[in-house]
């Protein structure tokens, strides 16, 4: 089940160019960026990633889990 939203999150970054999740206390925004090697995924605290599953990794991280993820689009 874990690994099935993961996919989906970061399905949606790549299929939307951004995915914004929050929790009660924190929003963590995510937008790809197109640059002349490929995409480059980059946060609103202006973490980069290489690939969208890295960073929705790390956007979970940042908000300790997918239990406390109260919204994500």
């Amino acid at each position: 089940m874990k690994n099935e939203i993961l996919d989906e999150m970061s399905n949606t970054l790549e299929e939307n160019g951004e995915l914004r999740l929050s929790s009660y206390d924190l929003d963590i925004y995510i937008q790809s960026v197109n640059n002349k090697e490929g995409y480059l995924y980059v946060s609103n605290t202006n973490d980069e990633f290489d690939n969208s599953k890295e960073a929705v990794k790390w956007a979970v991280n940042q908000l300790d889990g997918l239990e406390n993820i109260d919204d994500w689009e």
